[in-house]
This record gives structure tokens, sequence and C-alpha cells, in this order.
């Protein structure tokens, strides 16, 4: 999340608006946002309606918590998605514990909206 708010002038920049979708609960959200100093709108999916909408749950690895109840996982993924809805650019992340770095994000937003 951090590497987000590292990007924020350029996102500001573009007129682009940084939404994160997680499992986590509206009161872990909150207290994540908190402790890290997030400004992205963060949503809240435990029930992966909109992770399964973009085909995105992860049925192969279940890595959360212990007492977690969610059965499976969201694949971490960027997407880049215009006014209209249309996904402009997606980065699926091939390991749950990785994400792509600025650099790969920067090269899409060059991209598609310069």
């Amino acid at each position: 999340m951090r590497r987000w708010e590292e990007l924020r002038p350029e996102f500001e920049q573009r007129e682009v608006q940084v939404v994160t979708v997680s499992t986590d609960h509206p009161h872990e959200i909150r207290e994540g946002r908190s402790a890290h100093g997030l400004q992205a709108l963060m949503l809240s999916d435990p029930d992966l309606v909109v992770t399964d909408a973009f085909g995105l749950i992860n049925q192969g690895y279940h890595s959360a918590p212990p007492g977690d109840d969610t059965e499976a996982l969201p694949v971490p993924t960027s997407l880049l998605v215009d006014r209209q809805g249309k996904v402009l650019w997606m980065d699926k992340s091939k390991n749950y514990q990785r994400r792509s770095g600025p650099e790969v994000v920067r090269a899409a937003l060059r991209e598609h909206l310069d």
C-alpha cells in the first residue's frame, strides 16, 4: 500500500483516484489506514463479490491469519480503469506476497494516460 502513496504526486497530476479492495472488514481497514497514513479510498469486500466479478479469487492458497473465516483470498492485482469503467491495464501478482514495484505502475500510467 505504501507504494501507492509514493506515486501520489503522479496520480494527482493525471487525476487518478486510487481505490483499494480488501477482504478486511471496515473496522480493520480504518485501523490500518490510520496506522499507515494511507489516503486511498479503501473498500471492504469480505464476501469477495468485487474480487469474483474480476475473476481474481485465488483458490490455490489461503494465506489469511488464523481465525480468518475467508474461504479464499484475492490474487493481488492492480487495475487501471478509465472513467467509463473500462479496464485499461491489469497487473496480477504471480506470488501473493509480492507486488510489482512503482516503476511498473509508472510505465502503465505513461502508456495509457499520457
